[in-house]
This record gives structure tokens, C-alpha cells and sequence, in this order.
């Protein structure tokens, strides 16, 4: 009888423990989890073997692998600060605080997510002349946009989606019901930016990159990268110098080396810029793919 009490003890001891060693490794396990509020302090990160400097230099909150040709990007989308569209019980909500004449509350709650971005580290262009009339601001006008959902992810593990709203929608309306850091949940809690966003600024400024994480003001601003490997910046170039934007298409994009001045982490790069006061022609997040993937 003895040693069946003492059987029976080290099986619960072992399934005890299978269960804990499993919970370490779940990226979906955060402090945030357990009653703390989750910031870019306690957020987990991890860069696999062969992955490019450049995003363990620049990215936060999230999980990055080689695979192949591929470099893909996972995260569980939950935004590092306090969002009136977290859920009242959750230790990041704070109450809504109408940011001025039209801003609304939108009835939908953050939920995590398993958000994966596979990026071609080599990007074939699509050979696309980005013109007025591919930019149209129009979901479905031509099959070169980005697909509607998370097509990109920000410095900070959040998605980013194209600059087209859902059907019957208006993205200049949209943005009068973001919160603090420019994002919104959809009705399914897929939290997501449309525009420039203090948020991965506060990633550059946690790495100590800069010290100014204001937008429009950032010594460097990048927000994130496209599915397809276009990059997202915004009134600078990532050395931090001003664009030179004689060269932008319809949606502030060109293509030059990208350095930050001592490196050059991608070779003739498309990228868009993203500064609405400076470069007014395009004040979202890109809404054609330069290159070939996503789809």
C-alpha cells in the first residue's frame, strides 16, 4: 500500500512538472498574464540562429527564425501599453479619454493572437510604376494590394494593416476611433495600425536609439515592415537623415540602400515614408506591394 501512495505521488509530481516546463515555453505565456502590466520591459523576445542583425536591433515582443529564404516573424499581438480597448479586468486598460470633436470608442476588445509575418528575405519587384490610380484608396480596384488583415508587423509585435478600410468603411473616419498609440481592434480583437504610431518609436527609444519617441519628431522613425519586405518609416531615413522624396511615388516610396550610417542591412530596399506633415500626399501605411510574396 505504501509503495502505491509513493507511485501514485511521483506520477502527480511528474505531470506537475510536464506542465510547468511546457507553460515556460509558451510564447503566449506572459508576465502580463499574471497581473502585471505588460510593457516593453517584461515583454519576451527571442532571435533565432541566422537571423538578420537587423531585427534584433530594431524589434521587440516578438519571436523571430530563419527558415529557409524566409524570415518570419511571430507575436501574440498584444499591444506593450495601457489601451482603452484592452478589457476592463486586464491590468493594460484604462478608461476611454476622447481625444477631441468625433473620436469614439469602438465596441470591440484586444485579444491575443497568433500573428505570423514570413518574409522573403530576398524580395523579387513586382516591376509596378505606383501611380494615383493604383493608389486609389479603394478595397479590390487592383490585385497587386495588400490583402486585407495583418499583412506587416511594427517594431513592437503589432500588426499592421493595409490603409484600405473594410467595405462600407472610411479610413479617414476609422482614425477617430484609435487610441493613444494610433491602433484599434477589429471585431475579432486583431489590435492593428493603419498609420504612424508612437508605439514602435517607444521600441527605438527602449533600445536606446533615440530620445525622442514622439512622432514626427523622432531622431530615427521606423515603424515596421510589409509582408513583402517593404519597410515602414516615417520622417526620416534610418541613418536619420531627411528623405530625399523627389523619387516618391503615389505612396511615399522609393527604393535606396538601408544603413544606419556604419551598416547596410538591405541592399536597394523599397521602403515608404509615413510623415503627415511634411510629405502630405500619403499619410498611411503602403497600399500596393512593391515586390512579389503575401499572397
Amino acid at each position: 500500500m505504501k509503495q502505491l501512495t509513493m507511485y501514485a505521488l511521483v506520477l502527480v509530481l511528474a505531470i506537475f512538472t510536464g506542465c510547468e516546463h511546457e507553460k515556460e515555453h509558451d510564447h503566449d505565456d506572459h508576465p502580463h498574464d499574471d497581473g502585471a502590466t505588460l510593457t516593453l520591459d517584461n515583454c519576451e523576445s527571442s532571435f533565432g540562429l541566422g537571423v538578420d542583425p537587423f531585427y534584433s536591433t530594431y524589434f521587440s515582443c516578438v519571436d523571430v527564425v530563419a527558415s529557409g529564404n524566409n524570415t518570419v516573424i511571430t507575436s501574440n499581438n498584444l499591444p506593450p501599453y495601457e489601451s482603452w480597448y484592452y478589457g476592463t479586468t486586464d491590468e493594460n486598460y484604462i478608461e476611454f479619454v476622447s481625444q477631441g470633436a468625433g473620436y469614439y470608442l469602438n465596441p470591440n476588445t484586444i485579444s491575443s493572437q497568433d500573428l505570423t509575418i514570413s518574409i522573403v528575405d530576398n524580395p523579387i519587384t513586382k516591376g509596378l510604376t505606383i501611380n494615383d490610380a493604383l493608389v486609389d484608396g479603394i478595397v479590390g480596384t487592383n490585385s497587386d494590394e495588400y490583402g486585407m488583415g495583418a499583412v506587416g508587423v511594427a517594431l513592437n509585435g503589432v500588426a499592421i494593416f493595409n490603409p484600405l478600410a473594410a467595405p462600407g468603411d472610411d479610413i479617414e473616419d476609422e482614425k477617430f476611433s484609435f487610441d493613444y498609440f494610433s491602433g484599434h481592434p477589429t471585431n475579432t480583437g486583431y489590435y492593428h495600425y493603419h498609420s504612424s504610431t508612437k508605439g514602435p518609436l517607444e521600441v527605438l527609444s527602449h533600445k536606446g536609439l533615440i530620445q525622442t519617441p514622439t512622432v514626427g519628431s523622432g531622431e530615427i522613425e521606423l515603424y515596421g515592415m510589409m509582408c513583402d519586405g517593404t519597410l515602414i518609416l516615417g520622417c526620416t531615413e534610418l541613418d536619420g537623415s531627411a528623405p530625399p522624396n523627389s523619387d516618391f511615388d503615389a505612396q511615399n516610396g522609393h527604393v535606396h540602400d538601408i544603413t544606419d550610417g556604419t551598416s547596410v542591412f538591405f541592399s536597394n530596399r523599397y521602403h515608404t515614408h509615413i510623415c503627415t506633415d511634411t510629405y502630405t500626399g500619403h499619410k498611411f501605411t503602403p497600399e500596393i506591394q512593391y515586390y512579389e510574396g503575401c499572397n
